[in-house]
C-alpha cells in the first residue's frame, strides 16, 4: 500500500541570490508520499498538488513529492512576489533542500513540465531524470494555445464574469471542438481557486520556461515526454518539439484526457511506471 500523508508546511528561504540583505522566508505547502527514489511531480496552472499526487498515487517505488505553487491550492502568493517559472522552480529546489534530497526525478503536468524543464536547465546536478506531461510552453511567452487563460483572467474579477466569458467566440470554438477542454478552462472560475488566480494566470501565460529551445540540447538525463492530440491547450506539436531538442528523450502519444480521462490516466501511469523501472 502506498502511504499518502497529509499536507505539510515548511518555512523556506526564497530570497533572490542577488539580494542578500532582504532575506525572504515563505511557507511551502507540500505532500510527500511513499518511499523510494525521490520523484518531485508538479501540478499544472490553476490546479494544486492533488492533481499530480492523485495521478501517480499507486507508484510504490518512489517517494512522490508535490507542492502547491504559491497562488494555488493552500499556498498564498505573497503580495510582493510575481509568479514565474523561476520563482516556482526555486520553491521546488528549496523544498528539496529542506527535505535533504540532493537529487531526484523531476516532472510535472503542463506548467509543472515547464517548471521541471527550468530546473533541468538551471540545476542540472539535481536532476536524475525528467518526466514532462503535456507541455504547454516552449521558448515564447503568451503562446497561442494559452491565450484563452489570459482572457479568462480579465473576467474572473467581474460579477457574472464566467457567464460573459462563456459567450466569447474563442471559448465557444473550444467548446464546440473539445467540450471537456472547455470545462477544464472554466475551472479557473471555481470557488476553490485562490483570490490571486487572475494574477497567476496573467503572469504565467506571459512567462516562458526557457529562452531558447536550442538550450534543451544541454539536458543530459533520461527524459520522458508525454503528449496527446485533441487538446487545444496542450498541442501535441509542443511535445514533439521538446522531444526533438532533448537528447536521450522518448516521446509517447497517449489518449487525451478530454476524450477519455480514465484511459488517459491509466496509460500515463503505466508509461511513467515503466520509465522509472528502466532507470
Amino acid at each position: 500500500m502506498h502511504d499518502i500523508s497529509t499536507e505539510h508546511i515548511v518555512d523556506v528561504d526564497l530570497s533572490l541570490a542577488s539580494d542578500k540583505k532582504n532575506r525572504m522566508t515563505e511557507n511551502i505547502v507540500y505532500r510527500s508520499s511513499g518511499q523510494g527514489l525521490p520523484f518531485h511531480f508538479q501540478h499544472g496552472l490553476g490546479s494544486n498538488l492533488e492533481q499530480p499526487q492523485g495521478l501517480l498515487k499507486d507508484l510504490t517505488t518512489v517517494q512522490l513529492i508535490s507542492l502547491d505553487c504559491p497562488g494555488h491550492g493552500a499556498a498564498e502568493l505573497p503580495a510582493n512576489r510575481a509568479p514565474s517559472f523561476a520563482y516556482y522552480a526555486e520553491a521546488v529546489i528549496r523544498l528539496m533542500d529542506n527535505l535533504g534530497l540532493s537529487q531526484a526525478i523531476f516532472g510535472g503536468i503542463s506548467m509543472g513540465a515547464g517548471i521541471s524543464t527550468y530546473i533541468a536547465l538551471h540545476y542540472p546536478e539535481r536532476v536524475r531524470a525528467l518526466v514532462l506531461i503535456r507541455p504547454a510552453w516552449l521558448d515564447q511567452g503568451n503562446p497561442e494555445n494559452l491565450r484563452i487563460l489570459n482572457t479568462a483572467a480579465d473576467y474572473i474579477e467581474h460579477d457574472q464574469g464566467k457567464e460573459q466569458f462563456k459567450l466569447l467566440p474563442d471559448f465557444k470554438l473550444i467548446e464546440a471542438s473539445v467540450p471537456n477542454a472547455a470545462l477544464s478552462v472554466l475551472g479557473v472560475f471555481a470557488d476553490t481557486q485562490r483570490t490571486e488566480i487572475s494574477t497567476v494566470l496573467r503572469a504565467m501565460v506571459q512567462d516562458r520556461p526557457f529562452e531558447n529551445i536550442q538550450s534543451l540540447q544541454g539536458i543530459n538525463v533520461p527524459c520522458l515526454v508525454i503528449g496527446n492530440e485533441d487538446d487545444p491547450l496542450h498541442p501535441f506539436e509542443m511535445a514533439m518539439e521538446m522531444h526533438k531538442h532533448i537528447p536521450n528523450s522518448q516521446l509517447e502519444k497517449v489518449t487525451s484526457r478530454y476524450i477519455d480521462d480514465a484511459q488517459h490516466r491509466q496509460i500515463v501511469y503505466q508509461t511513467i511506471s515503466k520509465f522509472i523501472d528502466n532507470l
